[in-house]
């Protein structure tokens, strides 16, 4: 009954999620609104957090799907299913000012597109570790096109393997650049596969970004295991500014300084 009742609500009325949020530091500071990556949640922000919440008001957002918010069976989990329920959360904080927009991973993605469509409300863009996948026939390198390629078809084996489970998923998160969180929570195994799907592999961010006017800075780790530097390179553009450093995908405590002193130089 509550499913129906859900997906009647949600679904076919089309009214979207309240995500959960958390906030922290200076309330009266600078806001800054972060969103995790895939098969994460906002505690992924825990080594990062330290060094903002001095003097920024930080607000973190489990998306759809994952962390403490809902987490639907029906949803497709597209980009529109995300923004739609990032925007009512977002709207129902009331802020007094424009706030930065900072995403990880796929919230790197989600923040861009979003970004597209509130940009009024918006003084910055920060995108860290953006697993950035052009169409194969657009990139010109080789190297840089087979392993873009073989990212791809990592995810696609993942979702149309009819043996992929939470529990066949565990070897692979030792090979493969792939989430270990899904493994622990398996409740979010349907929203990473769909969000896989609908929002990596079918991501829009080149031509998100080239949209925007507002001042964007990319992060990307030079050992990343899902971010190839040169696609990311594709971003750059006379507002955007690329931040390259020696770090994997993760969020660490030298993400956490990095971002700091970005935001520290506005």
């Amino acid at each position: 009954m509550l499913m129906s009742l859900d997906y009647f609500a949600h679904g076919m009325l089309g009214r979207p999620y309240r995500l959960h949020v958390t906030h922290h530091g200076k309330r009266d500071g600078p806001v800054v609104i972060l969103l995790h990556g895939i098969a994460a949640s906002s505690e992924d922000w825990n080594k990062v957090l330290p060094h903002l919440e001095k003097t920024h008001h930080c607000i973190t957002i489990d998306l759809l799907g994952f962390g403490k918010s809902p987490k639907p069976g029906w949803a497709e989990y597209t980009m529109q299913d995300h923004l739609r329920s990032m925007y009512h959360t977002i709207n129902k904080l009331r802020l007094k000012r424009d706030f930065v927009l900072v995403g990880h991973s796929l919230g790197a993605l989600l923040a861009a597109r979003y970004a597209t469509q509130h940009e009024q409300n918006i003084n910055r863009l920060l995108l860290l570790s953006p697993p950035v996948y052009p169409p194969l026939d657009s990139i010109s390198r080789r190297g840089v096109r087979q392993l873009t390629g073989i990212l791809l078809n990592i995810y696609k084996l993942l979702r149309t393997n009819p043996r992929s489970t939470p529990e066949t998923f565990r070897a692979l998160t030792y090979v493969a650049p792939i989430p270990r969180a899904v493994v622990k929570h398996p409740d979010i195994w349907v929203p990473f596969m769909r969000s896989l799907k609908e929002c990596i592999e079918k991501q829009t961010i080149l031509g998100d970004v080239a949209q925007l006017t507002l001042p964007i800075d990319v992060f990307h780790g030079t050992l990343d295991q899902v971010v190839l530097g040169p696609n990311v390179e594709l971003l750059a553009k006379v507002n955007v500014h690329i931040h390259e450093f020696m770090g994997t995908h993760e969020l660490t405590a030298r993400y956490g300084k990095l971002v700091a002193r970005t935001l520290t130089e506005e």
